[in-house]
């Protein structure tokens, strides 16, 4: 028996072995294709979105680029690729907030909206980069929030208020335009949230405007 269990372990490490040699040889594949291909680039790269260890990588290129919103086809595709890259991927926080935005946009119940937000929450609760972004989309999406996730987005307004890098700071002018499309309800009750984390009621009226 333990003759055995030796012989399928060192046959186990000979397969991870000549598998590791497999993906190195592929990677360096798709740089190529990635670095030299042109006009049908997506088209060639999407044939790498099934191979293990470059799909999430194959796939992200097809995210790139702004899409139409009015595109229900191209805005249906990129919350398919998202959906992908996220089974791949699984810990990734602004792939999570993008899915829900893609999801709100193509009409999905809001349902899944709210679910891909908190898991967006749940992966990535303190990663700056994604927080304001998140915080913002928590405001659109106010009156369909619970009490925890309108908690949470005025958690993640908090990088806007106390910017640590320009980026921060920067989207500002966007949560503005955001909050001038909400009722005088709303804003009472994310002002309140937003007091609620710490923040003084000055504060808020200096840098958030409100």
């Amino acid at each position: 028996m333990r003759a055995d269990i030796r012989l399928w372990t060192a046959i186990a490490i000979i397969g991870i072995c000549g598998f590791s040699v497999a993906q190195g040889w592929r990677i360096a594949r798709f740089s190529l294709v990635n670095v030299h291909a042109s006009e049908n680039q997506a088209e060639i790269l999407s044939t790498w979105a099934a191979v293990p260890g470059l799909a999430s990588t194959a796939l992200q290129t097809q995210l790139s680029g702004n899409i139409n919103p009015s595109d229900l086809k191209a805005a249906n595709d990129r919350r398919e690729v998202l959906s992908a890259i996220l089974t791949i991927r699984p810990l990734s926080s602004i792939d999570w907030l993008a899915l829900s935005g893609m999801q709100l946009l193509t009409d999905q119940p809001m349902e899944q909206v709210l679910e891909s937000l908190e898991l967006s929450v749940v992966t990535g609760p303190n990663e700056g980069y994604v927080m304001a972004e998140r915080g913002i989309f928590g405001v659109l999406l106010w009156e369909s929030l619970s009490r925890d996730l309108k908690s949470r987005a005025a958690l993640d307004l908090g990088p806007m208020i106390y910017p640590r890098i320009p980026a921060d700071g920067a989207e500002s002018g966007k949560f503005r335009a955001m909050l001038a499309t909400k009722s005088e309800l709303v804003r009472n009750e994310l002002r309140k949230a937003l007091v609620a984390t710490g923040i003084s009621p000055k504060e808020i009226e200096q840098r958030l405007g409100f």
